[in-house]
């Protein structure tokens, strides 16, 4: 595995470091790569598999609904609490991922979170999981890893908070794009 701009990295206070999603690698590739104690987002769905459960609690991580309900609203503020009070947030924006390749639509829960604690958003491109390991297989096969993590980015003043996030959402994704290894899906347009 190589990692590419770990400079970018804050040394301490909050910000939420989002990454594409491609494999069950990802997380493990995420962690290694920041080398320092953060919390992952993490669907409610794989709070219900014992053993993944007990492996993500001991990781600090946040359960969230992804729905549009009030339970995903609650979700969001739980988020962007975890930023307020200091933590490095992970999230993967896809929310999940296919055998197929290619960068699917950003869920705006983390973008929400940075925008409205005014953390900076630290984007991360990891390359090669989907091969290593892809999805509905349990063997890992050898290959590169390469994660590239880009400048932070402040969150901007003077916007309400979707206006924000949505413009965070967009820089955020010409990076991943950029540097992931994978095709842009037609129907992922970030302007949209």
């Amino acid at each position: 595995m190589t990692v590419r701009g770990a400079e970018h990295l804050p040394a301490a206070g909050p910000c939420v470091v989002v990454a594409n999603h491609s494999s069950y690698l990802d997380g493990l590739i995420a962690l290694a790569a920041l080398g320092s104690p953060c919390s992952f987002v993490a669907k409610r769905e794989l709070a219900q598999r014992s053993i993944v459960r007990r492996f993500l609690e001991h990781l600090d991580t946040l359960f969230v609904a992804r729905e549009q309900t009030r339970e995903s609203l609650a979700s969001a503020q739980a988020m962007s609490e975890a930023v307020r009070a200091g933590r490095v947030l992970v999230v993967f924006a896809e929310g999940t991922f296919t055998r197929a390749p290619g960068l699917r639509p950003f869920h705006l829960g983390g973008f929400l979170a940075a925008a409205t604690a005014g953390a900076p958003t630290i984007p991360m491109a990891i390359r090669g999981t989907r091969s290593v390991l892809r999805d509905g297989t349990w063997f890992p096969r050898r290959g590169p890893i390469a994660v590239e993590i880009g400048s932070p980015i402040a969150a901007p003043t003077g916007l309400d908070d979707m206006a924000a996030a949505l413009r965070i959402r967009d820089a955020t994704r010409r990076h991943i794009a950029a540097h992931c290894g994978e095709p842009e899906l037609a129907d992922a347009d970030p302007g949209s």
